[in-house]
């Protein structure tokens, strides 16, 4: 079983129309080769959309933004996994080179360390990453941001405050408190950051409004600490370590190495390189009484419904990325419908949150990617536009409605009908002799396998003035080929009664 599936993204309607075409000729052409295709849902299901945000949550995983209206905003932090595992997959991926290309160089590298700061209490260790450590004695705290897992549990105030906990410091044992601010970035690092107010301006501003000691770990050469020579921060990057105790002297270079040196022998270092992909929307969730979902605003984070008695209930509206995500069923390498536009956007965000989802690979069959439709004023109906943007170009190409496609499709409609009505009046044509508008049919159904409508439509094009030639003994027999493809191509009615499967099954 394929299920097909469609990306939109940003698309505008147009595009989304020339998307939503293909998806539908791909749904046929399944249906013909008598492969299970079913129908996707209008939207994903509430519970299912309930139970994926609460586990993405449970990760840490989301971040939200709270509108005033009651609504809240819910936005997807691939996990570390995630992002690592698809800027390195390999070649058997089913995603075109191209598209692996393309999304590799979405991903924003930094290059640096990870340290561990011991909790002080309960065990484990805050992981906070960093790209520049040649400070790190004189740091005063630890902020994290708004929905990091260490303040999960707590109420959570406006503005910067204090968790309550303190971490060691992994290269001097000090205990650091625990902040949280909403300056730290979630899709940064492991979203938290050591706070060095002497070395570093952001630092230094979010220790003066809290009021953080602004300790100097690195000074100029020749400084004594008298009166005359006491610095103004921040000092960045610049110096010699100083009241480091049997670190003092070192360049920044060399203490960035002698200090992960020593934080590595301790098990509390590790080089790490930072992949950041970015952040995709999942969804609004708006008050509902009814809902699977509670949002918890002293929390800051969504619930199982009363589970919190001072929560919301709501409900999910399931984005496009996340219904995607979902409605793909385990095991199923699926046909993956995309404007070519959204290469580092929709479709790489399903990437990273089915291997959140699942913790496998996303592997497609088939990746489709649409071009754009650069729109012309056409007065045309909506039938005719739907078939010229669908079928005027391959859907690798910029579709262009041309005044001249259009009036294709409008000939080609107006002698479908008359074939229709022939068809009702012929008496069949069996034993008539194939016509050579029924040896283009293997060609067209190859088109069709191929994933071209545009090719098959206009090889359908001239079998179609053939057949309108032919006797009508002949033509019965050649119609029943021409009806059967004009509806995989083009979506168009069959007379009643003529059963596709074997009609198309012939076609060799």
């Amino acid at each position: 079983m394929h299920r097909i599936q469609l990306l939109i993204g940003s698309a505008s309607p147009t595009d989304h129309e020339r998307c939503r075409g293909f998806l539908d000729f791909l749904r046929r052409r399944s249906l013909l080769d008598g492969e299970e295709t079913p129908e996707p849902p209008t939207s994903a299901d509430r519970h299912a959309v309930a139970n994926a945000l609460l586990a993405l949550s449970a990760r840490g995983l989301l971040s939200y933004q709270a509108a005033e209206d009651g609504a809240v905003e819910v936005v997807y932090i691939p996990s570390r996994e995630a992002s690592r595992g698809v800027f390195e997959s390999g070649a058997e991926t089913g995603f075109p080179e191209a598209v692996q290309k393309k999304q590799a160089a979405a991903f924003r590298s930094s290059v640096g360390a990870i340290l561990h700061f011991p909790l002080e209490q309960g065990g484990g260790d805050l992981e906070v990453f960093i790209t520049d450590w040649s400070p790190c004695p004189a740091a005063c705290a630890v902020a994290i941001h708004r929905g990091h897992l260490l303040a999960a549990d707590l109420e959570k105030p406006e503005g910067p405050w204090f968790t309550g906990r303190y971490v060691r410091h992994p290269l001097t044992g000090d205990l650091l408190p625990v902040w949280v601010a909403d300056w730290v970035r979630p899709d940064f690092g492991t979203g938290a950051v050591l706070v060095n107010p002497a070395h570093d301006r952001n630092d230094l501003a979010f220790g003066r409004a809290i009021g953080l000691p602004i300790r100097f770990a690195l000074v100029p050469s020749g400084y004594d600490g008298s009166p005359g020579t006491w610095l103004e921060p921040p000092l960045v990057k610049s110096g010699q370590t100083f009241r480091t105790g049997p670190y003092d002297g070192l360049s920044v270079a060399e203490a960035v190495e002698r200090y992960f040196q020593v934080m590595a022998e301790r098990s509390l270092a590790e080089r790490y390189r930072d992949l950041q992909a970015g952040r995709w929307k999942l969804g609004r969730l708006v008050p509902d009484p009814e809902g699977e979902l509670a949002w918890s605003r002293t929390r800051w984070t969504v619930l199982p419904a009363h589970a919190d008695d001072n929560a919301i209930g709501v409900c999910g509206e399931a984005a496009a990325l996340l219904a995607a995500a979902l409605e793909i069923p385990a095991g199923v390498r699926p046909l993956l419908v995309c404007p070519a536009g959204e290469l580092a956007g929709e479709l790489l965000g399903l990437r990273l949150l089915w291997q959140d989802l699942t913790g496998q690979p996303l592997t497609p069959s088939a990746v489709f990617l649409i071009q754009k439709v650069q729109e012309a004023k056409i007065e045309a109906s909506a039938e005719v536009v739907r078939l010229a943007v669908l079928l005027g170009a391959p859907a690798q190409q910029v579709a262009v409605i041309k005044q001249q496609v259009v009036e294709q499709v409008q000939r080609f409609l107006r002698a479908h009908q008359e074939l229709l009505a022939q068809a009702a009046e012929a008496n069949g044509g069996a034993g008539v002799a194939e016509t050579p508008a029924q040896r283009a049919f293997p060609k067209i159904k190859a088109a069709v396998g191929e994933g071209d409508p545009a090719k098959a439509f206009a090889l359908l094009q001239q079998t179609q003035k053939q057949i309108r030639d032919l006797a009508p003994a002949e033509r019965a027999g050649a119609l029943p080929g021409y009806f059967v493809l004009t509806e995989v191509v083009a979506g168009l009615e069959r007379p009643a009664g003529l059963e596709a499967g074997p009609v198309w099954n012939r076609i060799q």
